[in-house]
C-alpha cells in the first residue's frame, strides 16, 4: 500500500500533524491531488510561522506562498526570540493582508519590547 492509495480524508488528517514547512516541502507538487488537498488543508488550518527558520520562512514567502495565498484562512507571524524581525520580513517580500482574499484570522505575536521601540 502507497500513500497514493489513501483515501482523500485520511490524508487530510494526515495533513494536521505536518508543520506547514513540513507539509509544504513534503507533499506539494507531487501531483495535481497532493496540491489541491494541501489547499484545501489551509482552508481550514493556520499558516503558522512561529518558531520557523529564517531560511524556511524565506523558502515558503518565495515559493509556496504566491500559489496557496488565496486558500490561507488562517495566519500567523511573529517577531519573537526565534524569530525575530519576522513580520519586516513578511513585508519584505512584497506580501500584503489584501492579497490573502479568505483571511479570516490574521495573528501577530509581538513582544512587549518591540511596542516600545
Amino acid at each position: 500500500m502507497n500513500l497514493e492509495s489513501f483515501s482523500n480524508e485520511l490524508l487530510l488528517d494526515l495533513f494536521e500533524y505536518f508543520s506547514a514547512v513540513d507539509l509544504l516541502r513534503t507533499f506539494y507538487n507531487l501531483n495535481f491531488r497532493f496540491n489541491n488537498l494541501i489547499m484545501i488543508h489551509f482552508q481550514h488550518f493556520d499558516l503558522n510561522f512561529r518558531s520557523v527558520s529564517q531560511y524556511d520562512f524565506n523558502l515558503i514567502c518565495c515559493q509556496y506562498l504566491p500559489i496557496i495565498v488565496n486558500d490561507i484562512n488562517s495566519l500567523s507571524l511573529s517577531n519573537d526570540d526565534d524569530t525575530p524581525q519576522q513580520i519586516d520580513l513578511f513585508l519584505e517580500h512584497g506580501l500584503i493582508i489584501s492579497q490573502f482574499i479568505n483571511l479570516k484570522s490574521y495573528l501577530y505575536n509581538l513582544h512587549h519590547w518591540n511596542i516600545y521601540q
